[in-house]
């Protein structure tokens, strides 16, 4: 199988046209109602071996049909298929094609004609790239029933999803050729993520940089924050941040994101496992309050309907060519191997400006540096105001939540928050204490670096 170049890649979302042959009859006959439970005697089902622990059910539905209160029918995956299988399908069918299929061999040549001429979006989505060929139902897949060659990934993927879901059987055909067999290259790409991870960071260190040397404004980033329970069982949201994102408007095209990837793993690993109540609220808030070193950095690119479709604007700079990204474009074209590492070194400097592209810095204690206790000795009972605020900051709260909770929590007024804060400035206190800013610059630009190679 070639390369490495999808090393970078995450998320993936493809959609295209469909439409579906002799009424949508097939499709509706292997698709599952999502209020059946008992799988048991459900015709089309599909194998879970390896992710029982999160389903507690060693079967799932082929497809499962949701009916909407207007009427209309979503024909999709379940959420333990995609645990273990690695992508999911979804397609949404009007409702006058939904009832007319229930009339069954009583549908006319103009019914299925009209039913085969309506164009249906059809989208699948590949939660996690490398999840997925990391996978055991993959693994399971090349070695006893592919019998392919191993040199176009995309090909592989497609006929991957062929053998759990094969459309064919489904009548769903490509819209743009009638009768064609579903081919990976009928499907463009519409949501693209790319990520690095960066170990020994938090998302509180990158939150704090970001109000020192940042270059974003405050309206376009938002936080994101742990929720757990507490020791009576009580919902509670932490202080400290796990996520912060930065996108200019609702509707974005690109949204550049910091998380701590090893604290949503363990969420979602521990809820899964224990079942107990009085288990479950003490592992669920170790886990959220866990140690989570593993930073994961992403930029994810989308195409907006009526705006912008960042994926083709970025990929097509490349060649000079803006036309739509296939799967076979991003895992298999060489022309375009290195896009995703230019896009995530760019956002970086978006982000944080010339500060990225400076030398690394020598972060060791030297003359202009101060520790704890050189700033008791120097400052005195002011001193131990400014070695207050760096424990806040220490424990996750960002220089904006610092001054409110001193003000709300500590009892201190206004006016001495803002002497405060402003004698930090003038002494400038925060860069002199030895608080790791600089070392997190510093791994930022050696990422950047990195990504520039």
């Amino acid at each position: 199988m070639q390369s490495n170049h999808h090393k970078y890649l995450d998320t993936i979302i493809m959609k295209g046209k469909v439409s579906l042959n002799k009424g949508g009859l097939p499709l509706m006959a292997r698709a599952t109602q999502s209020n059946i439970k008992d799988f048991s005697k459900v015709a089309f089902t599909l194998p879970i071996k390896h992710t029982t622990h999160r389903s507690y059910d060693l079967i799932t539905p082929e497809l499962v049909k949701t009916i909407q209160f207007d009427g209309r029918v979503q024909i999709h995956t379940s959420k333990d298929f995609t645990a273990e299988y690695g992508y999911d399908l979804f397609m949404q069918i009007p409702n006058w094609i939904y009832s007319l299929s229930n009339m069954g061999n009583q549908l006319t040549t103009k019914q299925i004609t009209g039913i085969k001429n309506t164009p249906i979006m059809l989208q699948i989505k590949i939660t996690s790239l490398d999840s997925l060929l990391r996978s055991p139902s993959w693994s399971d897949f090349l070695t006893t029933k592919y019998d392919g060659v191993l040199n176009e990934l995309s090909d592989a993927i497609w006929d991957y999803i062929l053998e759990q879901h094969p459309f064919h059987e489904y009548g769903i055909e490509s819209y743009e050729e009638s009768n064609s067999a579903m081919e990976v290259d009928r499907f463009s790409i519409t949501q693209l993520d790319m990520y690095r991870d960066i170990p020994g960071r938090y998302v509180k260190d990158i939150l704090e940089l970001v109000s020192v040397r940042g270059y974003y404004a405050r309206k376009n980033m938002r936080i994101w924050n742990n929720a757990g329970l507490d020791t009576d069982g009580n919902s509670k949201v932490f202080q400290d941040s796990n996520g912060i994102e930065f996108r200019a408007g609702k509707k974005s095209s690109e949204i550049y994101k910091f998380y701590d990837k090893d604290l949503e793993n363990a969420n979602k690993h521990y809820q899964a496992i224990y079942t107990a109540s009085d288990v479950d609220k003490k592992v669920f808030t170790e886990a959220t309050k866990g140690d989570n070193t593993k930073l994961r950095y992403e930029v994810s690119l989308r195409r907006v309907a009526s705006q912008r479709d960042a994926i083709k604007l970025k990929y097509g700079k490349v060649i000079g060519e803006y036309k739509n990204i296939l799967l076979r474009d991003v895992l298999d074209n060489t022309i375009y191997s290195r896009v995703p590492q230019s896009i995530l070194r760019d956002g970086l400097f978006n982000i944080f400006g010339g500060e990225i592209e400076k030398p690394l810095t020598d972060i060791t204690i030297g003359e202009n540096d101060m520790t704890d206790t050189d700033i008791l000795q120097e400052y005195g009972t002011t001193g131990l105001k400014y070695l207050g605020v760096k424990y806040l900051m220490d424990k996750g709260q960002s220089n904006d939540q610092i001054w409110k909770y001193m003000v709300k929590r500590g009892g201190i007024s206004y006016e001495v928050i803002r002497r405060l804060r402003k004698n930090m400035k003038d002494d400038g206190i925060i860069e002199k204490m030895n608080d790791g800013h600089q070392a997190t610059m510093n791994i930022l630009r050696d990422e950047y670096n990195r990504l520039s190679g």
